[in-house]
């Protein structure tokens, strides 16, 4: 009986905390990611495996889209991120962190 209640523990944390994983919204809300200059996201002070997941898997989604835009206009993926960097920053909601031209985090 203690092993079946510890193997439904476990199965149950196992599905929950998939679930419980942060967004990119709710990260950069919180303070804990922000905008960086080169047009994808970073931890903005202490971090966590939680939030280099997060950070990871939307830099990847950016890269292979700027990487699109890039081949489809014939230009640098650096140009198309550092566009992308300037629009994502005029866009921030204030209280959001972007960083500046000299790499310093800078609340919005």
């Amino acid at each position: 009986m203690k092993f079946l209640k510890m193997t439904l523990i476990s199965l149950g944390l196992a599905i929950a905390l998939p679930v419980m994983a942060i967004t990119l919204d709710a990260a950069r809300s919180q303070g804990l990611v922000g905008e960086a200059n080169s047009g994808y996201i970073a931890v903005v002070n202490q971090s966590t495996p939680e939030l280099e997941k997060l950070v990871a898997e939307v830099n990847a989604k950016r890269k292979a889209e700027y990487a699109r835009i890039a081949k489809r206009n014939k230009i640098d993926i650096a140009q198309v991120a550092a566009r992308a960097a300037e629009k994502l920053e005029a866009r921030l909601p204030a209280g959001a962190y972007y960083q500046d031209s000299r790499g310093r985090w800078v609340q919005k």
